[in-house]
């Protein structure tokens, strides 16, 4: 059972079901971090992030995958976790018990091409025309989560049954949603005009108060049950995680309008209007308060969850798995996958998958598993494509995990 990168993992960690090792506690360590764009190179994207100059042959790569609709999807996890395994409840049924704490970042976005066109081009090319802002949506979240659960080995005969349940303290957030926007330039320059319908939504960003700004709570489910494939023998598994939401305290910040905006620039009749005291207290906040007014409430925000389905049928000499996963509240689309699990000698093991989905519509990664006799080690590379050739796909991720049983 595979380890997931995109902003979350989507299904409940093999090692927390199924005892890796010989002994009956476990402790594990893992992290991860993904980025994937079907737009956004990865030269582009890495660039951008160390600041460097983004010349005009970065900005044609990014251009020339522009599509009506545009994803780009980041997240960075990482934790502990522990496992008390096969405990009994009055002599009939097995549980697995765990608890885990975690760390999760998440960013994703949803664009039009002329978000992308106006931020790196500017509107010169608009001239006499509107650049469609809408649908955009942004997702940029921060918080730790406190876990425990428990996994019912034998439900029902050989079905497993699991559930978890979280408490969350919430980091920051920033969410931006335009239903409705476009930016339109005069022909002459005269004049913009924007018009907006957007509902913006950020933690409190007082400096000294950003570490803790919100409380929540989440649930995990897990089901999976056997299977006959013709002879073959088979698994499927059903999974939620992250069913759940995080309430911002009173400090936040939130606009909400539907409106049109028209800015005719500044007028200057002559050089000794540069010391007018108007010009002078042209400030960002004075812009921000006359056109972008923000009022401090709590609000509430869903949390990145994921739904995903897979069957694991064990073919002799490898593993096949075919699954499909789904993320809500994360600008994705579905994810589909098809992954080959090999075991070869001195208990190491290989797994490929290719999917199409996501953030970066196709993708192939590569996991390498090693085993020995209290403690596993797997690493997983994501995103090949987007490694291998970075300015023609977007993407590059990586994990990976410790576990050792006593």
């Amino acid at each position: 059972m595979m380890l997931m990168f995109l902003s979350t993992q989507a299904q409940w960690d093999d090692a927390i079901v199924n005892n890796p090792g010989t002994g009956k506690y476990l402790v594990g360590l893992y992290g991860n971090a993904d980025y994937s764009s079907g737009a956004i190179t990865s030269s582009f994207a890495a660039n951008f992030i160390q600041g460097n100059y983004i010349d005009s042959t970065h900005k044609q790569q990014v251009s020339s995958h522009l599509k009506g609709a545009n994803r780009l999807g980041y997240s960075l996890n990482y934790g502990i976790f522990g496992v008390l395994y096969n405990d009994t409840i009055k002599g009939k049924r097995a549980f697995n018990f765990f608890v885990a704490l975690k760390h999760k970042d998440y960013l994703n976005i949803a664009f039009p091409p002329d978000v992308f066109n106006l931020a790196f081009y500017g509107n010169a090319m608009y001239a006499g025309k509107s650049a469609q802002l809408s649908p955009f949506s942004l997702n940029n979240m921060s918080y730790q989560q406190l876990e425990i659960g428990s996994v019912c080995t034998n439900f029902g005969g050989k079905a497993k049954f699991g559930l978890g349940i979280s408490f969350l303290a919430g980091q920051q957030v920033q969410t931006v949603n335009m239903s409705n926007g476009s930016l339109y330039t005069d022909l002459y320059g005269q004049y913009i005009q924007l018009t907006s319908n957007t509902r913006f939504n950020e933690s409190d960003s007082t400096p000294g108060h950003n570490y803790l700004n919100g409380y929540g709570a989440s649930l995990d489910f897990y089901f999976s049950a056997p299977y006959k494939l013709g002879k073959k023998d088979g698994i499927i598994t059903v999974g939620i995680t992250d069913l759940g939401f995080i309430g911002w305290n009173s400090h936040s910040l939130t606009y909400n309008k539907d409106t049109v905006y028209t800015y005719n620039g500044i007028t200057i009749s002559n050089l000794n209007d540069l010391q007018n005291a108007a010009i002078n207290n042209l400030s960002k906040d004075s812009l921000q308060n006359k056109y972008f007014p923000l009022a401090r409430k709590s609000f509430y925000t869903n949390i990145p969850t994921t739904l995903s389905v897979n069957t694991n049928t064990d073919l002799g000499k490898m593993h096949l798995e075919v699954g499909f996963w789904y993320i809500f509240n994360g600008n994705s689309m579905g994810y589909f996958y098809v992954q080959g699990d090999k075991k070869f000698t001195h208990d190491w093991s290989a797994d490929l998958q290719l999917g199409y989905g996501g953030y970066a519509t196709y993708n192939a990664s590569v996991g390498i598993t090693k085993q020995m006799k209290n403690t596993e080690i797997k690493l997983w590379i994501n995103h090949l494509q987007g490694m291998i050739l970075p300015t023609d796909f977007g993407g590059a991720g990586l994990s990976i995990q410790l576990l050792y049983t006593f």
